[in-house]
């Protein structure tokens, strides 16, 4: 299990991933681990979101969350995804 307190620290200083707000809180992605609220994921599996939005992530659930933000703000859904494809390219360079 990944812990890394350096890591979390520096995602708090990052802009929400959602708002482009500061400070934040590293939330936590547990989709696909198999493990409830209890378990925490590891810290390599993290994005910066304010707090008001990190506390509706536990309140409503992890999907109806973000498919939430994903509706309400599709800014940040298509961010997300041109992000993604930029990695997958550039990963794809390194080999």
């Amino acid at each position: 299990m990944i812990r890394d307190r350096k890591y979390l620290d520096l995602v708090r200083e990052e802009p929400c991933i959602i708002t482009g707000e500061t400070p934040c809180d590293p939330a936590h992605i547990r989709y696909g681990l198999g493990g409830g609220m209890g378990l925490k994921p590891p810290d390599n599996r993290v994005l910066p979101v304010v707090h008001q939005l990190h506390q509706r992530q536990h309140q409503i659930g992890e999907i109806r969350f973000w498919v939430e933000q994903a509706t309400e703000h599709p800014d940040f859904l298509m961010r997300t995804l041109i992000e993604l494809a930029e990695f997958r390219h550039d990963l794809t360079k390194r080999r």
